[in-house]
């Protein structure tokens, strides 16, 4: 569903990550909020082994994320690996909440950074208002970055 805002240019996977063995490592007590960054370090190697052969691999977790920093985060990405949080996600719109997340998310990990662009996905999504806002494509500007990227990776 959501590699066809790619054009077909990429091959990732996503996955309803069971995490919650891993969670009591990376659980801030005081927040009740996982620490997305410190966790996304650890199942990247994990997400490519169980699941060879994608580009990219994007983990759907049913919790609450934060970063140093920030009171909560929707996703994190680092490398080929992204993190989707869908506590803050929920209603009528979770699937919607969660595609756009899980595009944006895959947007980071070829290089893109936020866009000004308020109805592309790749807009910074400080609440969840900002995510319904946001339609689920790139905008032309954003598409050019994505096909470069995978076109050309470095």
């Amino acid at each position: 569903m959501a590699s066809r805002y790619f054009d077909g240019l990429i091959r990732f996977t996503v996955v309803n990550a069971d995490l919650s063995g891993l969670w009591r490592s990376y659980l801030d007590p005081r927040r009740g909020q996982v620490r997305a960054d410190l966790l996304l370090s650890v199942i990247g190697h994990a997400l490519r082994a169980q699941h060879p052969g994608f580009g990219r691999y994007v983990a759907v977790v049913n919790t609450d994320g934060y970063v140093p920093g920030l009171n909560f985060v929707f996703g994190v990405a680092e490398g080929d690996y992204a993190l989707v949080f869908t506590a803050r996600l929920l209603g009528e719109l979770l699937v919607t909440r969660i595609l756009k997340e899980v595009i944006h998310e895959v947007g980071h990990t070829l290089g893109l950074g936020h866009c000004e662009n308020p109805s592309c996905v790749m807009h910074f999504s400080n609440t969840l208002m900002d995510t319904d806002r946001k339609g689920p494509g790139f905008c032309p500007r954003c598409m050019v970055k994505v096909r470069r990227a995978l076109i050309h990776p470095h």
